[in-house]
């Protein structure tokens, strides 16, 4: 959903400044240096990275009045502008800091975006507000990748720890499958998780469409089977109807109010320092992005956190010498480390973005229509979060082809892996055993009918994505210059593993049984794209390929939780191998992605580190 908000703008900001903020603490100038000369020259905790799982990890430590905390981040802090807090408005460019894969042989040889965040909060200042877990099994298969601690089981307090869960309307709760459980949710923690208190007529067909054709409604997709069709909670206040991020969960409650927590925005960490003798880091190296000719340093007492996200972290960590032997001494860099993985295990979920024809969502009186009504009693569209929506179906293989599903899993296990993996991975003894045992237990969840592979979202418009949740294939983000200011060379290896394309074909046939249901009759829905002339197998393989996009903003993986023997990089605490007083803690370690959206695993995760 777009929403122009042309002559609206000045509107929308008065509204905020004196209405939707009032929710929202502002920030203390106590807590935010913008002058380095502020800051203390030493720390307990030095985190890298002001994200989703920074701000948690450093607002959990500073609840201890006696631990001093720096965080250090890339981005500004946001002006809880209209475009941040209104979830249907689209989010400020300034907050995104976007690079681009080197050509995808999977894709035809395009180039595919990579996205990541630039703002105090992150991803879940700018997001689509999605706000779901995956299936059990999917973080039961961390525990069996040598992870004692992290199956579904041990991590459901920590999803419950950073959550207050309000059910939704009695409106929404009549007409959409929506369990009024509270057992899985959390109700007193600090991101909030609602529904918004609309939602376009025309989606209540959705899940007559899904019914008609063999796949149920799930009411409660929190609780360990995420799968089927159903009605997901957004991160979104209740109260305001607003987005709630990191930001405003985190730290905003505590700005100003925390001396033993300081934040550094519009900084760039250049390198971990890492006492070569003791082979501890102690400290970091850093600019400013406005004099990045300057370095300056930190020290931490305890420990250096790395919460730069997966396609930062990595570099990071390379750049400081921690990284393959290899890589690193190929590029002048002094080797602190051999870590192999580091870089290694890159994926995301492929998304195929189609087209259909309905709706009346277009003219611009229609628009400003509904910002009156927001604004008025915060209701209407513009509390569905704009490109995005609640309304959802989680496939398993099975669902997606009864047929064909045993073939697929048979077929998969006998590909020879060492062909799929990236340029420097495949004769990597450590890397290749960590994908073998990867594959082994995605296959057995891929069997399951408790497991997604597939997600299908519909927001009201028309376009439809459909999207790989659990890939096989593997990529890497690895540096190619010691520069460590320098954007490292990301490669998604889309499709390179070839069972991938082979499900990807099967998700084409499931969205055009799912168009064609019996009650989309009512409103007309048909495809556009890729259109109905594309019939085979083979035709809708080209369509796939030229397409798809490598990425569904869920990027994950490049410093793994696995035994160092697997190629991972940190192990079950998290702290990276062999160098003491370092840890990662961000989407980079999962070493395997959810068959969700990550923002509530990533709070999760954070929560359980600290």
């Amino acid at each position: 959903m777009y929403l122009s908000i042309g002559r609206w703008s000045a509107v929308l900001l008065l509204c905020f400044r004196i209405g939707l903020v009032c929710c929202q603490p502002l920030v203390n100038s106590a807590n935010v240096d913008d002058q380095t000369s502020d800051l203390k020259h030493q720390y307990d905790y030095v985190v890298i990275g002001g994200g989703t799982s920074g701000l948690t990890v450093a607002n959990r430590l500073t609840e201890d009045p006696s631990v001093s905390v720096l965080v250090i981040e890339y981005g500004p802090i946001d002006d809880l502008e209209p475009g941040v807090l209104v979830s249907g408005l689209p989010p400020p460019k300034e907050y995104s800091r976007n690079y681009m894969s080197v050509p995808q042989s999977g894709l035809n040889n395009h180039s595919q975006p990579v996205y990541s965040a630039a703002v105090v909060g992150g991803g879940t200042v700018i997001n689509g507000m999605f706000f779901n877990r995956g299936s059990a099994a999917d973080y039961d298969t961390w525990e069996k990748l040598g992870n004692p601690g992290w199956g579904w089981k041990d991590l459901l307090p920590y999803f419950k720890k950073s959550e207050t869960f309000t059910p939704p309307s009695a409106e929404i709760a009549a007409e959409y499958p929506i369990s009024g459980d509270l057992g899985p949710h959390g109700t007193d923690g600090p991101v909030q998780s609602s529904f918004p208190n609309y939602q376009y007529p025309v989606l209540k067909y959705f899940y007559k469409a899904w019914n008609s054709i063999g796949v149920p409604s799930n009411p409660q997709p929190n609780a360990g089977r995420a799968v089927d069709a159903f009605y997901s909670t957004l991160s979104e206040s209740a109260l305001n109807q607003s987005r709630s991020s990191a930001d405003t969960a985190y730290f905003r409650p505590i700005a100003g109010k925390r001396p033993n927590f300081d934040l550094l925005p519009l900084h760039s960490v250049t390198k971990i320092v890492v006492d070569k003798k003791k082979k501890r880091a102690t400290g970091v190296q850093y600019v400013s992005r406005n004099n990045t000719k300057v370095v300056q340093s930190v020290s931490a007492k305890q420990e250096v956190v790395l919460a730069a996200g997966a396609p930062r972290s990595p570099q990071i960590l390379q750049v400081s010498g921690i990284g393959s032997w290899k890589l690193l001494v190929g590029l002048g860099i002094e080797v602190v480390e051999d870590l192999l993985g580091v870089g290694y295990n890159f994926h995301d979920q492929p998304a195929m973005f189609t087209g259909v024809t309905y709706w009346y969502f277009s003219n611009q009186s229609w628009v400003d229509q509904q910002l009156a009504v927001y604004y008025e009693n915060r209701t209407g569209p513009v509390t569905q979060a704009y490109l995005s929506g609640t309304t959802v179906a989680f496939l398993s293989l099975q669902t997606l082809t009864r047929t064909y599903y045993r073939s697929i899993v048979s077929s998969a296990r006998s590909t020879d892996l060492s062909q799929t993996l990236p340029a420097g991975a495949a004769t990597e003894r450590t890397i290749l055993k960590g994908y073998k045992a990867q594959q082994r237990l995605l296959l057995d969840s891929y069997a399951s009918p408790d497991v997604g592979v597939h997600e299908l979202a519909a927001s009201g418009g028309t376009t439809i994505p459909l999207v790989l949740l659990k890939p096989l294939s593997r990529g890497s983000v690895l540096v190619n210059s010691s520069d460590p200011l320098a954007d490292p060379v990301f490669d998604y290896g889309t499709f390179k593993h070839p069972t991938d394309i082979r499900i990807f074909i099967e998700i084409v046939k499931t969205f055009r049984r799912f168009v064609a249901a019996e009650p989309w009759r009512a409103v007309g829905l048909r495809e556009v794209k890729p259109g109905p002339e594309v019939q085979s197998d083979e035709e809708i393989e080209a369509a796939v390929r030229n397409i798809t996009q490598s990425t569904w903003s869920h990027p994950v993986g490049t410093c793994a939780m696995m035994p160092r023997g697997y190629g991972g990089v940190v192990d079950s605490k998290l702290r990276v191998y062999r160098v003491e007083g370092l840890r990662v803690v961000d989407a980079s370690v999962m070493p395997t992605i959810p068959g969700t959206h990550t923002s509530s695993t990533v709070y999760a995760v954070a929560e359980k580190e600290e």
